[in-house]
């Protein structure tokens, strides 16, 4: 059997409702339709016995879910209910004509349609059973059927009734439970009729019927005529149509004695027992045995009944048949035969007396009857080749649909398809319809249509008889209805995903931009797409309006923006330029800085404000209170340092002489990890603030409020910084020279300054160039580091704001390389060339010249004095690495590597510092730098972890290994000065020192053996030994030589003599000097002496005289060797 399909959303199969409401004609009529559904149209069809009242109906059939809960029908949303009761048979819509409009009213798009009548009109009325009337008409030859029949008159009617006596009064309700006591209802009857005997009067004009013998009411003429003339009227419930009675027996003068069924069944079997006129409506079996007949009244007076008057007969009502608004689309044949089902009161009533008669079940009296009635019900089918719209033809034998039905063997209707659509064909049979298939461009989903959807906006088909659209891919779009393709975006465009409505959907690719403008003309094409820079985060449909306004309309995640690191102007977002140090760019829209700062790209705070590490800050007259106080204790401090650094060299340095080459040590490193920080490598957070925090010893002096004092000038402020150290040595110059000229005789010798030497000024300087000679080296180097914007300019690294190229730039690289000529590569050829001579004007006794170079070889070994220039070196070379690999961060890194690598090689080979704990302390330094430079180059997140973390243990490592020096340094120094002397170069030197005693001993032990061995023996030993042993002899006779038997004949390897950096002479050079000295006092006698130059003569000559006499004692003994 056929199921019907439901709504296309939900696709699902349901048998035909039947609604049903449980009394005899609807029973009888709906087995009719139940059956030619079922048996003869092929529909599956459920019986829906659920309804008690006839309005239950019109809710069953409108889709509510509850429809015979009387206050809560559940009827939901209009339009949205699904309905499983279709069809529904012997409906009074005139009893409820208040409850079906509302229904139509509030559900218009679900109420069920009314079909019309079904052949037979309901009546109620009074009857009067065929067999009373029989025996009248053959006695008086009256009917019986017309009220006038029962006038009291003309006749005694009342002899053919049973008399009031014979009435069972068990089986009647009493007076006051029947519509007698309504109230209302029994002043409106007094008030149409004006019989006040008929009523009780309650007081305040209300009444109630009144009552004899306990259960009647009697009419007038009842009352006037006596009982014995009253005729029983029967009826049931509490009264039923008792005002309509009322009005009639009173207006037409008929002699009835009301009364009321205590029960149905009382009321059912009182009019079988006895004859009286009863209550009752047709179609029902009730009384069919009887074979009654309604009483005829006057004819239907619609103005009376519209005034409540009943004198004249009721209208009939019309028994309808309805079904589902819904039906017509999910089987329009049942709605066909539905139309045309058409049954005679007549016919109700046979197969509802067969039921009462045989007892068979409705079924199988519908069914004989349906047997013998064949011509009847085939007029009700529709014919099978009549399709209706939504179907079409279908030939079952070769299941298809056709377009003809020019032979009708086979051919039914069917449902059309999805992907095709019902259309009206006319031939010579009549009008039918036929299915079709979608053309391209359009679909139907659901089928059961009269016509194909055009495919929307965003969709094609391209071919024919589909069910749905395809979505247009990505990159294509479609702005039209009804499309059989889509269109190909513009060039270096797609869209966001499948659909696409309009061109507006298109929008440039991940990693590009539009840059034309939303105000352009229509002309113009709406995009020119073009890559983005390094710094610009362009993700799909990126455009100039969007970046600008930091909006877009797909949501904030395709918003393109500036990366954290890059700066773009607002006036030119394209032009993208890269941020040092990157913290100051925080990205977002075009202009954005941090801090408060300013000028392309974030390079400086507004002016009047300086930068506090965090932010821009208003400047205060403390800062360059500051500064100048600064300045001044710089300078003092300056003068103070000629004292500081001219100390006396000695081979075995004192604590407070360690104490000074490890803050040389500390100084240096610092500077190297400020350098770090101007490579372009993207270092862990804790190395790149650290080296920030550090910049001020390259003279980066911002961090210390300098703008506060000269302003925000990137060319004004690198002069002055370039300038403090060769100010600083200039002031030292200036001192000196300045006590070259003799005081006044009258000046106090309390206020006389103490007169520099000349060397010793010349070691003075050189200690401060040599201090700040990694700071001099990057600073004139400065103006060379170009780093590189991603738009294809260059910045200094220091000076972003300065773009290489530019006449500041260039004002800056004649004065860095006017620096770098004179105070570093000056200074390292003037080194060099010391380095190169130390040798030999220690070997030619020109010690003045040594001393003046202290500063280089005093900190180390003599035998390795060179090792200052490889400080030197080292420094400059990282400097020279950041200009040569300014935009190459692992080229820097290399580079970089290498040399710190080469240094610590060899640092462990010579171990050029005079105390071993300088040695472990520069050895560990170095490592710590390698290993801070070579963990720059992390690659991903997991990198940049670990990095951070091992940098920070780095830098700990770091700072503990300088402290740990320094506390080490103060401990012997200490020491030394207390009891405990021995104790502080244990510390100095991690262990004990050889005792010289044992080696004096030792040595002249040897050279006592050696005296005594053949030279072709030791010729025969020495050739016989290791070359590092050899070496190792060599070094300690040119040792011995030079430092012991002060003789320089014997110099196997260039060293420079103790003596020369101490200011010990020879003999017959003490003659001179003293002679010299002692003429010139003579020369000058007049003249007042300095005490402090006589104290430091008086003091020079008494070392000179004691080291001439041991140079005597070492002549001697070479004499005897």
């Amino acid at each position: 059997m056929t199921m019907m399909t439901g709504p296309s959303q939900t696709g699902e199969h349901y048998p035909v409702g039947l609604f049903m409401i449980d009394y005899a004609a609807q029973h009888a009529t709906a087995e009719l339709v139940f059956i030619l559904l079922q048996e003869k149209m092929g529909y599956k069809v459920q019986k829906m016995l659920d309804g008690f009242f006839g309005s239950d109906t019109f809710f069953a059939l409108a889709g509510c879910r509850s429809p015979t809960n009387l206050s809560d029908r559940g009827c939901g949303v209009d339009g949205e209910m699904t309905t499983r009761a279709h069809v529904a048979v012997e409906g009074w819509t005139e009893g409820y004509l208040p409850v079906w409009e509302q229904l139509q009213q509030d559900y218009p798009s679900s109420a069920p349609r009314n079909l019309g009548n079904m052949g037979y009109q309901g009546e109620s009325s009074s009857f009067v059973a065929r067999s009373v009337q029989e025996r009248a008409f053959n006695a008086e030859g009256i009917s019986l059927d017309f009220y006038r029949d029962y006038n009291v008159s003309w006749t005694d009617s009342a002899k053919y009734f049973s008399r009031l006596q014979e009435l069972n009064r068990s089986k009647l309700l009493p007076c006051e439970q029947t519509s007698l006591m309504n109230v209302e209802l029994m002043k409106v009857y007094r008030d149409l009729t004006g019989d006040h005997e008929g009523v009780t009067p309650l007081g305040n004009g209300q009444v109630i019927g009144r009552c004899f013998d306990g259960y009647f009411w009697y009419a007038p003429v009842c009352r006037t005529q006596g009982s014995s003339k009253c005729i029983p009227f029967i009826t049931g419930g509490a009264g039923w149509a008792f005002q309509e009675t009322f009005q009639k027996a009173t207006f037409l003068g008929m002699p009835l004695a009301w009364a009321v069924g205590s029960n149905w069944e009382s009321y059912s079997t009182l009019p079988m027992e006895l004859t009286t006129i009863f209550y009752w409506w047709k179609p029902d079996p009730t009384f069919l045995r009887l074979d009654a007949k309604a009483l005829i009244f006057p004819p239907y007076d619609r103005l009376q009944w519209e005034k409540g008057i009943a004198r004249s007969a009721a209208t009939e009502i019309s028994i309808d048949k309805y079904i589902s608004q819904d039906l017509s689309t999910l089987a329009p044949d049942i709605e066909e035969f539905m139309k045309g089902f058409m049954v005679d009161i007549k016919d109700v009533d046979e197969i509802m007396l067969e039921k009462l008669e045989s007892g068979k079940p409705y079924s199988d009296v519908a069914c004989r009857w349906l047997h013998t009635n064949t011509e009847r019900w085939r007029k009700w089918l529709p014919d099978k080749t009549k399709c209706f719209a939504r179907y079409g033809l279908y030939n079952e034998k070769v299941a298809k649909f056709v377009e003809s039905r020019t032979n009708p063997q086979d051919l039914t209707c069917q449902i059309c398809p999805p992907g095709s659509f019902s259309e009206q064909m006319k031939d010579a049979n009549g009008t039918t319809f036929i299915c079709r298939e979608c053309t391209a461009g359009t679909f139907q989903v659901s089928g059961a249509s009269t016509e194909c959807d055009p495919c929307p906006k965003g969709e094609y088909q391209d071919e024919t008889g589909s069910n749905s659209c395809k979505r247009c891919g990505f990159g294509k779009y479609q702005d039209a209805r009804g499309a059989r393709n889509c269109t190909q975006c513009p060039a270096g465009t797609t869209t966001v995903g499948f659909g696409s409505l309009s061109l507006d959907d298109c929008a440039c690719l991940a990693t590009t931009i539009n840059i034309v403008s939303q105000n352009s003309s229509r002309n113009q094409s709406p995009f020119e797409c073009v890559a983005c820079s390094e710094g610009l985060q362009c993700p799909f449909s990126s455009s100039l309006q969007s970046l600008q306004t930091g909006e877009a309309t797909l949501g904030p995640q395709y918003v393109p923006h500036v990366l954290g690191g890059y700066f773009s102007d607002p006036e030119e977002p394209l032009m993208i330029y890269k941020c040092r140090p990157g913290k100051h760019c925080p990205g977002g829209k075009p202009g954005e800085c941090s801090g408060g700062r300013v000028n392309k790209p974030c390079a400086s705070c507004p002016q009047g404000q300086t930068w506090n590490g965090k932010q821009c800050k208003a400047c205060t007259a403390w800062a360059t209170v500051l500064w100048v106080t600064g300045l001044l204790i710089s300078l003092a401090v300056l003068l103070k340092a000629y004292d500081f650094v001219d100390s006396k060299a000695r081979a075995e340095p004192s604590p407070f002489q360690v104490g000074k080459i490890a803050s040389s040590i500390a100084i240096n490193v610092v500077q190297n990890i400020a350098v770090f920080g101007l490579m372009s490598v993207d270092w862990t957070n804790t190395v790149a603030s650290t080296s920030r925090s550090l910049r001020f010893i390259l003279l980066d002096l911002d961090q210390l409020s300098l703008s506060c004092l000269i302003g925000h000038g990137n060319l004004f402020r690198f002069v002055v910084s370039g300038l403090l150290l060769p100010g600083a040595t200039l002031v030292l110059i200036l001192r000196w020279a300045a006590m070259r000229f003799k005081y006044p005789k009258w000046w106090p010798q309390c206020l006389r300054a103490k007169v520099w030497k000349f060397f010793k000024t010349v070691n003075t300087i050189g200690t401060l160039l040599q201090v700040g000679f990694a700071t001099l080296s990057a600073l004139s180097l400065q103006p060379l580091m170009c780093y590189r914007h991603p738009n294809g300019s260059l910045s200094l690294l220091k000076y972003p704001s300065t773009f290489c190229g530019d006449s500041e730039q260039i004002i800056m690289v004649v004065f860095g390389m006017a620096l770098m000529a004179i105070f570093v590569c000056g200074f390292f050829v003037t080194c060099s060339w010391a380095i190169w001579k130390l040798p030999a004007w220690s070997g030619q006794s020109r010690h003045e010249m040594v001393q003046a170079f202290t500063f280089l070889s005093s900190k180390f070994r003599l035998d390795v004095w060179y090792f200052g220039l490889l400080l030197l070196m080292r420094d400059m070379g990282l400097s020279v690495i950041v200009v040569a690999a300014t935009d190459r961060p692992e080229l820097q890194v290399a580079l970089g590597s290498i040399t710190i690598l080469l240094y610590q090689s060899i640092l462990l080979r010579v171990w050029p510092w005079k105390a071993s704990v300088l040695n472990v302390a520069d050895t560990a330094c170095s490592i710590c730098l390698l290993l801070l430079i070579s963990q720059s180059l992390h690659v991903s997140a997991s990198d940049e972890d670990f990095a951070e973390t091992f940098s920070a243990v780095i830098m700990v490592i770091l700072a503990t290994f300088l402290g740990l020096l320094g506390i080490l340094c103060t401990s012997a120094l200490v020491l030394s000065r207390s009891s405990c002397p021995s104790t502080g170069l244990k510390l100095l030197h991690l262990g004990d020192r050889i005792q010289a005693a044992r080696i004096s001993t030792a040595l002249k032990d040897c050279a006592k053996g050696l005296l005594e061995i053949e030279v072709s023996h030791l010729d025969k030993t020495l050739e016989d030994m290791n070359t590092y042993d050899l070496e190792a002899l060599a070094a300690t006779i040119t040792l011995v030589s030079m430092e012991v038997l002060a003789d320089t004949q014997y110099n196997f390897n260039d060293r420079v003599a103790l003596q020369a950096v101490s200011r010990r002479t020879r003999l017959t050079r003490v003659s001179q000097v003293t002679a010299a000295k002692r003429s010139m006092r003579l020369s000058v006698k007049d003249q007042p002496m300095d005490p402090h130059q006589e104290a430091e003569e008086h003091r020079e000559e008494h070392l000179e005289e004691d080291a001439g006499q041991r140079t005597e004692a070492a002549s001697k003994t070479r004499v005897r060797l």
